[in-house]
């Protein structure tokens, strides 16, 4: 099963273009939207797809707005699988320009089957019937052991995503764990470790956090969300390397995201 996600963020100053021809830039996968670049294009069942491109040449009215459509469809194998078109999305030029930073997010279940899929991704201008297109490609198998669903959050909640950091803010990695294994009891026995690195590789705490999960989680949940709080206390580049421990089939799994912290002027 899929479920979709389009959106923008915002529209940002550029030189004017010919009306009528717009075009898609910058594609990148993401964790999450807006979210920690991703370096991979290889996906487990329970990861979410997130594709962020700009939508550049888009012409807005006498007030800034802007009307588009996106439509999504997935193919595996050279086959179309799902496929979602967005309702009318409205924009507002508000700082002039006619470029769009939007993206197409995918989450991906648990059933789905294993191969190579290519998402196609439409986007259309209601006012002057413009259209253009972007195609990623990804692989998808099956994880006996992932980490999935990588967000980076400004709140406990989730409710606002971030992804441009500066210090003396405080962000939330969320996350869930997907494949792990369950003792006798139908419980998992898992050991997750949050470590950063400085752009030395060098450690910045001696002990790093970390979670560990045995008990009070409920038969049927196959996706483990947890969290671990970020301080952002100092200017830098730095990488934080997650690791999960089953302790039940001793299989081990990590991910590394890049952070960079800024200091704000």
């Amino acid at each position: 099963m899929w479920t979709v996600t389009v959106g923008l963020t915002c529209l940002l100053a550029m030189l004017p273009e010919q009306a009528g021809k717009i075009s898609i830039e910058n594609p990148k996968l993401l964790h999450g939207f807006p979210g920690l670049p991703r370096a991979s294009n290889k996906f487990v069942h329970g990861d979410a797809f997130c594709l962020a491109f700009d939508i550049k040449g888009l012409t807005a009215d006498a007030e800034g707005k802007v009307i588009y459509s996106l439509l999504t469809e997935v193919m595996v194998n050279g086959r179309l699988e799902f496929k979602h078109e967005s309702k009318d999305i409205e924009a507002i030029d508000s700082l002039g320009g006619n470029v769009l930073s939007a993206f197409t997010q995918l989450n991906i279940g648990l059933d789905q089957p294993d191969g190579k899929y290519t998402v196609k991704v439409t986007a259309t201008e209601k006012k002057t019937k413009a259209i253009t297109t972007v195609a990623k490609e990804f692989i998808l198998t099956k994880a006996d052991l992932g980490i999935v669903r990588v967000r980076t959050t400004a709140d406990r909640d989730e409710k606002v995503s971030i992804s441009a950091f500066s210090v003396g803010e405080s962000v939330w990695l969320d996350m869930s764990i997907v494949g792990f294994a369950r003792d006798k009891a139908k419980q998992p026995n898992l050991k997750i470790t949050m470590a950063i690195v400085d752009s030395n590789g060098n450690p910045t705490v001696q002990k790093p956090p970390v979670a560990e999960i045995s008990k009070g989680v409920a038969p049927d949940l196959e996706l483990l969300p947890l969290q671990f709080f970020i301080s952002m206390n100092r200017a830098g580049k730095f990488t934080i390397k997650l690791k999960v421990l089953d302790q039940v089939s001793g299989k081990n799994v990590s991910l590394d995201l890049p952070l960079e912290v800024t200091q704000a002027k």
